[in-house]
């Protein structure tokens, strides 16, 4: 199997899935903007595949060649009419009556080069040896390649001009982004799909599709990097994993085949090989978030003599619908690196672990002053003493969302550090809030 028939088709499926994410996360009032998007992307899917497929055809299924160069003339009318719809069909009135010309036009077109596919091309060579169409140099060729050229410098112009006039930086780098990425798409497609063709190279028609498929892919990054679209969906955000795993693993697999060809010598390894790499870098992509969080969770419990805030507060935030006080005091014990933590509330100590406290000493630290200021209480001499004895350090109130003390929060000896400095005393405070929030909610 050859590298450009393996990228071609990967493009296509990472461009038909980047229309999918847009049109089902964008909101109701850009629905329809969604949808030519959608258009647009399986018009570049399917001329994709269409290329893909007649360049690796091979002479047993030699029948099905009209159709599949059918779809590489008409799958590019599709995907336009969808970009300038997507572009254009949302700019007022002007934006309609150039969308709805040029794709009652490419409607029009499409259907004259279907019912004369002889205008465009006289025969097709498949074999071992390659592929071939012969392309006829007259009018109706001339006239595809002219639509497809007005139709990419409307498009540029259109986003040139958007970018011009953008308020917002955003708005405008996004469509800087998209129009560089559609002139070098559109360069490619005109000179290695409309040019060589006509001139009898026509083995290397595949920069085109490929770069068109990649601007689509882009456009997807534009719209979610610079909020050119304001998408949201719980299966925009699956549909946009699988697309960042598709592309990474086709990054990996170029490389291979880079490296695999220049180490051993073979043109064409075989497609059991490039399955296999495929399939395994996929495998690795997935379990990435598990070992990450593995990772983090390691990391965390081990490194005493710093809080990583940033897992404690995700973990938090994860749990904080069910929660067993217990179970919380036992992870902060463990992550905050405190030899106990436990929380004192309506006179009931839930713990990382047993404290002896009697009924007394529990009603002397509920009764510590309220902190002038912060949420750290100071100790009079009963809870003091008692403290002493359990190597106790601090004691801190647990505060409800109107500032009102509903609790306390008991920590012990901090692990790894003598003290805490006052960074770590400032996390503490932000954690032992977040702690508060959740209790005061499941209360």
């Amino acid at each position: 199997m050859q590298l450009t028939t393996i990228l071609l088709i990967a493009v296509a499926v990472l461009a038909m899935l980047s229309g999918w994410a847009v049109f089902i996360g964008a909101r109701k009032k850009e629905k329809l903007k969604g949808a030519w998007f959608l258009i647009a992307t399986i018009g570049a899917c399917l001329w994709t595949f269409a290329i893909a497929a007649i360049l690796s055809l091979h002479p047993e299924h030699k029948s099905w060649a009209p159709a599949i160069i059918m779809g590489i003339y008409l799958a590019p009318l599709v995907m336009d009419a969808g970009l300038i719809g997507f572009i254009l069909w949302d700019k007022k009135t002007v934006g309609k009556i150039i969308t709805g010309f040029f794709v009652i036009f490419n409607i029009i077109f499409g259907v004259f080069i279907a019912l004369n596919q002889s205008l465009i091309y006289s025969s097709y060579t498949i074999s071992e040896r390659g592929n071939h169409v012969a392309i006829i140099n007259d009018w109706p060729y001339y006239l595809f390649g002219g639509v497809i050229a007005v139709e990419t410098t409307v498009m540029m112009v259109a986003f040139l001009y958007q970018t011009v006039q953008a308020k917002s930086k955003n708005i405008r780098y996004g469509n800087l982004f998209i129009f560089i990425t559609l002139c070098i798409a559109g360069g490619l497609s005109l000179v290695f799909d409309i040019v060589l063709p006509v001139l009898g190279n026509y083995k290397d028609i595949w920069p085109g599709p490929l770069g068109m498929g990649v601007m689509v892919i882009a456009i997807y990054y534009a719209i979610l990097r610079y909020r050119l679209m304001h998408l949201s969906s719980s299966w925009l955000k699956i549909l946009s994993y699988i697309i960042l795993i598709a592309s990474a693993s086709i990054i990996y697999t170029v490389i291979f085949f880079i490296i695999f060809t220049a180490l051993f010598k073979i043109p064409n390894p075989s497609p059991s090989i490039f399955i296999l790499n495929f399939i395994m870098i996929v495998i690795v992509l997935l379990l990435l978030p598990i070992m990450n969080e593995v990772t983090a969770f390691i990391n965390s419990l081990i490194s005493v003599k710093q809080i990583d805030t940033a897992y404690i507060m995700k973990k938090l935030n994860r749990i904080a619908t069910n929660v067993d006080l217990n179970e919380l005091a036992d992870f902060l014990a463990d992550h905050l690196h405190f030899s106990y933590v436990g929380f004192l509330i309506d006179g009931q100590l839930y713990g990382s672990g047993p404290l002896a406290l009697s009924s007394g000493e529990i009603r002397e630290i509920s009764r510590l002053k309220k902190p002038e200021k912060g949420i750290w209480q100071e100790f009079n001499e009963p809870v003091a003493e008692a403290f002493k004895r359990l190597d106790i350090n601090a004691v801190a109130e647990l505060q409800n969302a109107k500032g009102k003390p509903f609790g306390q929060i008991i920590v012990g000896k901090p692990q790894g550090k003598a003290t805490f400095a006052r960074r770590d005393l400032i996390q503490l405070e932000m954690i032992i809030n977040l702690v508060s929030a959740i209790i005061d909610t499941k209360a």
